[in-house]
């Protein structure tokens, strides 16, 4: 062999080492995020400020959902709640005590009844596959017209995970 093509396979090598690593290396690694809730809209005030005035409850622009995980297909287990929870930048879906397997490529998305996952929303990259996680939803979304959140291997097409929203609001 010569050495451009001791090079070549060096470098198909190496390739290979970087794609199996990056398959498989989520199996066997955990990765925990634990974010405090976002900041909230409604600021009390201090103590030592007493009005007579009454402050107006604030009125969030959502609808409130809440739900609980539960496992996707094959052998992905996933746990944990869901819930809406209206801050100063906007709503978010929260994820406590969320734990699911882990995988390379994975993200969170928001659909409405019947509809493919790739043709949700995309909320982004799952954080972590253990631990509290906050999502912003894009403001030009009614939470009341979405049914489903799922935890989504792009690499595999395979759902790790599926939350069913119902309704909180009275």
């Amino acid at each position: 062999m010569n050495t451009s093509t001791k090079l070549i396979i060096g470098v198909i090598g190496i390739a290979v080492i970087a794609v199996a690593w990056w398959l498989i290396s989520p199996l066997f690694l955990t990765e925990t995020v634990d974010e405090g809730l976002p900041p909230t809209a409604v600021e009390t005030p201090a103590p030592e400020e007493e009005t007579e005035e009454e402050t107006p409850e604030a009125q969030p622009n959502q609808t409130e959902v809440a739900g609980v995980f539960m496992d996707g297909e094959k052998n992905y287990e996933t746990t944990g709640t869901i819930r809406s929870v209206e801050a100063e930048d906007g709503t978010y879906l929260r994820f406590e005590e969320f734990e699911t397997t882990n995988g390379p490529d994975l993200f969170v998305y928001l659909m409405k009844p019947g509809q493919e996952t790739t043709e949700g929303i995309r909320l982004g990259a799952l954080k972590g596959n253990t631990g509290n996680q906050n999502y912003l939803v894009p403001a030009d979304i009614d939470l009341s017209e979405y049914s489903t959140v799922v935890i989504w291997c792009r690499a595999f097409s395979a759902t790790f995970g599926t939350g069913e929203l119902t309704s909180t609001s009275e």
